[in-house]
């Protein structure tokens, strides 16, 4: 696992310096060592890569920040094939490489390595983009080809290593995160994308390929570019697709595909083990790793004497039950001070704030390994989340007139007997019901089209309304095959909402702690199997993840196996009322950096309605403290 930046620049420049500030700004992403090459087109180089940044004029200049897990105490990086010709930076793990080198040998190449960065440059030699088919893991990948003058850049199929770049008149840049872009001489700062502001607002993330910078893109997962002097050329080479195929898959085939999934990320040189909720994912990769590692796994929980994110019962029992080395950390949850330091790391503005407590527990492993196991793809993949089985009602109010709805929302705050807030969730739920491309683009908590028109200043408005460009889960959505509706939909969350919020948030919160995270559930071989499931599998009678619970509860007790679900998140609402009132009202009106976007007078509406628990307007606020959060990081 490791951070990367580089340059390709059309001319002979000198950008050495100009790589290497952007690569000590990923020094968390790789403490453990960091190198520079200048590379020349046409030219090939058997010198080895240096940890000082060369001040030559060159065409192709790469930066690398290692996280040692594999070939410790080599495969350091930029890293060669045997004669220079090729050069590689890359960020991840390849699980399989074990496999693809044997056979790379067998072909005849020489390797001088034992790690699995160098079976890279040897795989494009002989399959150049079409290698992308061979990998099994997760990754992002430059590489320079000299004989070509090409530049090769690749996201793994769910994008779970983020990859950014940013293209002149004469260079293309790119990182692991946008944060290293900013080091550029002429970076656009101040130049804010009006669609992507648009996009933020609505959604709480940006979808890739845009970025809160004009002309400033995420290489979208699933996705290469190639480029050779100023022509660039992106290719999608990979999709999830959602069919529920109607060829019988056992569990017994899924079970054997899942351990497969998570024997190959067991692979690593140092201390390794597994995030432990007691959820059903979590708990269903650490029985697997029970059953195939000889000692007991070592697995993380955390909790804060509180109720927000406090799963520490639920994981013992499931860890007593496994036989687990089970490490339970108390914390004192400090939001301030960790948003700060994340928003620097995400680079634009990002509104999860579960990001906070997915750090903590990352940084509770960290103390102890390098590499964790997680759950994350399981929700997507079997329709794990709520809006799923709640579609059917959305599709039956969206039958019923808007002013019908409307009239039920406005008296829903006067229902006798409702706990406070609860009538302005039911009427978020009201407004913001529609079909499941409707849904998609309004969900409950966000700016959904009511508060949109309310809250949206006219220029935004007038950006965001009946936009395909703002519109990316309509377009997502049109593009799935299924007649299914829920399996078109889950099929988008794989492409969009796992892809550009879950992943990005686990994997900024993460490597802030310097973790590396694997995802068994997202192994592409698994994935495409789970998409094939029929919907029975996934959602039976209102429950959700028919498949997985069966196969929890091959080996565990049915109050494991069957557990409900539990967001991992915190009391936000409650304490922006509360303890963090002040911080949160001077973070959005002292600097108010929305402003060009959002309409004063209704931001201050949605405050006071929060603060007199009318409304629960606790993800739209924190939509706009994260946007400033973003903006006075990068003051």
């Amino acid at each position: 696992m490791c951070g990367i930046a580089g340059i390709y620049s059309f001319t002979d420049a000198r950008l050495g310096q100009t790589v290497a500030a952007m690569t000590e700004t990923l020094h968390h992403r790789g403490p453990d060592g960091h190198g520079y090459i200048a590379l020349q087109a046409g030219q090939k180089r058997l010198a080895p890569a240096s940890n000082q940044a060369e001040n030559v004029a060159g065409r192709l200049f790469f930066g690398h920040r290692r996280l040692s897990i594999v070939d410790l105490d080599g495969s350091a990086q930029p890293l060669s094939n045997e004669d220079g010709s090729i050069w590689v930076v890359f960020n991840g793990e390849i699980y399989n490489y074990q496999d693809l080198r044997r056979d790379l040998i067998a072909r005849g190449h020489t390797f001088k390595e034992a790690g699995d960065s160098e079976v890279l440059v040897h795989l494009w030699e002989e399959y150049q983009e079409k290698m992308l088919e061979r990998l099994v893991g997760m990754f992002s990948i430059a590489l320079f080809d000299t004989n070509r003058n090409t530049l090769f850049l690749s996201r793994d199929r769910y994008g779970q290593k983020p990859l950014y770049y940013w293209q002149t008149k004469s260079t293309i840049a790119f990182a692991s995160e946008l944060q290293a872009l900013r080091k550029i001489p002429g970076f656009p700062k101040q130049q804010i994308d009006q669609v992507a502001a648009a996009q933020y607002f609505r959604y709480g993330y940006i979808p890739s390929p845009r970025t809160i910078y004009q002309n400033c893109r995420s290489l979208p997962a699933g996705h290469f570019l190639l480029q050779q002097q100023d022509h660039s050329q992106i290719v999608q080479y990979w999709q999830p697709r959602v069919s529920g195929d109607s060829k019988p898959i056992t569990l017994d085939e899924l079970q054997q595909e899942f351990d497969e999934a998570v024997r190959l990320r067991l692979m690593a040189d140092v201390p390794l083990g597994a995030f432990l909720s007691g959820g059903i994912d979590s708990t269903l990769i650490v029985a697997s790793m029970s059953r195939q590692l000889k000692d007991p796994v070592t697995t993380f929980t955390i909790n804060s004497g509180n109720s927000w994110f406090d799963e520490s019962e639920a994981a013992t029992m499931a860890s007593n039950h496994l036989g687990c080395n089970h490490y339970e950390e108390a914390v004192k949850p400090d939001l301030v001070a960790v948003s700060q330091r994340l928003a620097s790391h995400y680079g634009q503005p990002f509104a999860d704030f579960s990001s906070v407590p997915t750090y903590y527990v990352s940084r509770a492993a960290r103390r102890r390994v390098k590499v964790a196991l997680s759950g994350d793809g399981g929700d997507e993949l079997f329709a794990g989340y709520e809006r799923y089985t709640n579609s059917r009602w959305t599709k039956i109010l969206a039958n019923v007139p808007s002013i019908i709805r409307q009239s039920g929302a406005a008296m829903s705050h006067r229902i006798p007997g409702l706990p406070p807030g609860l009538g302005g969730r039911v009427a978020d739920f009201l407004l913001s019901a529609g079909s499941v491309v409707q849904k998609g683009e309004n969900l409950s908590s966000t700016f959904h089209e009511t508060w949109r028109k309310s809250a949206f200043t006219p220029e935004l408005l007038q950006v965001s309304q009946h936009n395909p460009d703002v519109e990316h889960f309509a377009t997502l959505f049109s593009q799935a095959t299924s007649r299914n509706e829920i399996e078109r939909w889950l099929e988008v969350d794989q492409r969009m909402y796992l892809s550009d919020a879950m992943l990005v948030k686990v994997d900024i919160a993460s490597m802030a702690a310097s973790l590396e995270c694997r995802s068994p559930m997202l192994d592409h071989r698994f994935a495409e199997l789970a998409n094939r499931l029929p919907m029975s599998a996934k959602l039976t009678q209102g429950q959700s993840k028919t498949a997985l619970r069966q196969l929890n509860a091959r080996y565990l007790p049915a109050t494991i196996a069957n557990a409900p679900k539990k967001g991992f998140s915190l009391p936000l609402g409650e304490w922006m009322r509360g303890d963090l009132k002040e911080w949160s009202h001077d973070m959005i009106f002292d600097r108010p950096s929305w402003q060009p976007f959002l309409r004063q007078e209704a931001v201050r509406q949605l405050w006071l309605e929060h603060q007199t628990k009318k409304w629960d307007h606790t993800q739209r606020l924190w939509s706009i403290v994260a946007w400033n959060l973003w903006a006075q990081a990068w003051d």
